[in-house]
């Protein structure tokens, strides 16, 4: 490999690891503003559900349990 090709495979390659660092840091950001919904423990189960979801149709969650 010449010089110019070595120094246009290192630019490449901090251009590609700049935009991975910057789709992470946004994926990071962007995904703190779903943790704001609040949780419950999921009656009948041992995980957490969300409680907006359980609200919306508690009839829904119970017969599903049984399935």
């Amino acid at each position: 490999m010449s010089d110019s090709e070595n120094k246009v495979a290192t630019i490449a390659k901090c251009a590609v690891a700049v935009f991975v660092a910057a789709v992470v840091i946004y994926g990071l950001l962007s995904g703190s503003s779903t943790t704001n919904r609040k949780t419950m423990k999921a009656p009948a189960r041992n995980h957490r559900m969300f409680r907006d979801d359980f609200e919306k149709n508690p009839a829904a969650y119970f017969r599903n349990l049984r399935k």
